[in-house]
């Protein structure tokens, strides 16, 4: 695409408005977090000021991806809307040049935004929410150590299950360990006092067991291995294992679809890991969807400058965030396919949004 001199009047503005818009959101974000969340355990807890700085450095691209359509949705309203008041639409409506063609950049921006968003939470923000969860575990909570709740993995490689008693989840280590499985109609039994998850070695490792095999049919003893130090007889690595249980926004989409396949491979329900996946894609998408609508909003109302854009912004975005909850609810319920949960509130709004753009008197 070719810019011409009103794609870089516009591309100009719309950049200074989205970075001014995104800035104000995100201070605003945190700024309320911090007082009305993080406060009380701040001065409780007697957490340094270095500490919730690293913190909310961390947070920061989480809030980013949640401010990210709504500060679209403002600055496409801001530049057209004040394009619109000062006749500028009018004036190259008149002079030949469709409405199409004088947004054009804004549309195209509108895209790219999306795709940068995708491509920055997939990357930066993954792991951003992951420092940030660590952080919080460690210094927002109590004795982080002290969660040692029993534990069960089903359907492992070979098919082993394994029971853990009592396993901490920070330190990746647990007392009590069963672990079973029927191979070739004879039955495999390990237990262990311990087991730990080794990074250098890359492998779950159990110490001081006995791992005993039944011979078939009649269950008598085949075989006996006392057990000092080994690997356990499954390669599932932590990660994999815990990310059902883990936040959406700490994990990629490679990861989630990771994810959704071993719980199937499992037998474990995983409806609302696959919205999660699918939401993956549709929320980056949002940003996108907003500028269809916010054009026509603008040159619709061109009186009542920043103050009724924000309104309109607000209004708007609270009737996305309600047929969105919708969707991904009817979703994780099994009433809408995860695609479609995901996706719903995203084709409801494109579909309005290009309906009042062609509608829109020229």
């Amino acid at each position: 695409m070719r810019l011409t001199t009103i794609d870089t009047y516009l591309g100009r503005r719309l950049a200074s408005a989205l970075f001014r818009t995104l800035v104000a959101l995100v201070a605003i974000f945190i700024l309320l977090d911090l007082l009305t969340h993080r406060r009380g355990q701040i001065l409780r807890m007697d957490i340094s000021w270095g500490v919730v700085g690293q913190y909310y450095l961390a947070y920061v691209p989480w809030v980013v991806f949640q401010v990210a359509p709504l500060s679209m949705l403002v600055a496409v309203l801001m530049v057209m809307g004040e394009a619109a008041q000062t006749n500028e639409v009018t004036a190259a409506l008149a002079g030949g040049i469709s409405l199409r063609r004088f947004s054009r950049v804004l549309l195209v921006a509108g895209l790219l935004f999306s795709i940068a968003l995708f491509a920055a939470e997939e990357t930066v923000g993954a792991y951003a929410a992951q420092h940030a969860e660590r952080i919080e575990r460690n210094h927002f909570s109590r004795n982080p150590d002290s969660e040692r709740d029993g534990l069960t993995w089903a359907r492992l490689s070979d098919g082993w299950t394994c029971h853990v008693l009592k396993f901490n989840r920070v330190a990746l280590t647990g007392e009590g360990v069963l672990l079973h499985t029927v191979r070739d109609q004879a039955m495999q039994h390990i237990d262990a006092r311990r087991i730990y998850w080794d990074e250098t070695r890359g492998q779950w490792i159990l110490e001081d067991g006995h791992w005993l095999v039944f011979s078939p049919g009649g269950g008598s003893l085949a075989s006996q291995q006392r057990i000092t130090q080994m690997p356990a007889p499954f390669s599932e690595r932590p990660e994999l294992l815990f990310a059902m249980d883990k936040p959406p926004e700490t994990q990629t989409a490679r990861g989630l679809a990771a994810v959704v396949r071993h719980a199937a491979r499992i037998g474990v329900p995983a409806q609302r890991l696959r919205v999660d996946f699918h939401t993956k894609f549709s929320q980056p998408a949002i940003a996108f969807v907003m500028v269809w609508l916010a054009i026509p909003f603008a040159i619709r109302v061109r009186r009542g400058g920043v103050a009724i854009g924000f309104g309109a912004s607000v209004a708007i975005a609270l009737v996305y965030l309600t047929l969105f909850g919708i969707g991904v609810t009817l979703g994780d319920g099994g009433r809408l396919a995860p695609v479609l949960a995901a996706w719903l509130a995203n084709l409801v709004f494109l579909a309005a949004g290009i309906t009042l753009f062609l509608r829109t008197p020229t």
